[in-house]
């Protein structure tokens, strides 16, 4: 077993403070949080890759050549997600 030393006062902070002695809830919490990071379906990009598809999408709702979804399409789509968190 390794130990994991976190040298950030806010990150540490806010472990004693929700955590505190409960050292089980800690670590079923971190396992799930490595899961779910490492599993996400998403493939890796650089940084610059990511600029590049901001800028790629703003221009397309700035030419108007965006697929937009309905106010209703987005509510139903991002209700759908927020059940997978």
């Amino acid at each position: 077993m390794k130990t994991l030393q976190i040298e950030n006062k806010e990150i540490e902070s806010f472990i004693n403070n929700r955590y505190g002695d409960d050292i089980q809830s800690l670590w079923q919490d971190f396992s799930s949080f490595v899961k779910v990071s490492l599993s996400d379906d998403y493939a890796s990009i650089s940084k610059e890759e990511a600029k590049l598809r901001v800028a790629k999408a703003i221009e397309e709702v700035e030419l108007g050549n965006a697929d937009m979804l309905s106010q209703e399409a987005y509510d139903k789509e991002m209700h759908a997600f927020m059940k997978t968190l």
